[in-house]
């Protein structure tokens, strides 16, 4: 929250729009996933163990609403 608080919004979704194909079914906000990476590489943690604390750490939340399910660890591949 600290990193959200301090820089706002650090990646922009805009930077990753020629990654993402325009038609099918939406992705996850890549701006959240890549924060998501910084954070897992900062503590080391699994692809499954970075969407769990996602899931259930308040400091992870990364602007989502408190019930949102979260994500699969698959998209962190």
């Amino acid at each position: 929250m600290l990193i959200r608080d301090r820089l706002d919004v650090l990646f922009e979704d805009d930077a990753f729009v020629g990654l993402y194909p325009s038609d099918g079914k939406p992705g996850l906000s890549p701006g959240q996933l890549a924060l998501v990476s910084v954070l897992q590489f900062a503590e080391n943690l699994s692809d499954r163990a970075a969407a769990d604390t996602v899931r259930t750490r308040i400091d992870w939340n990364l602007g989502l609403e408190l019930d949102d399910p979260g994500f699969d660890h698959s998209v962190l591949c």
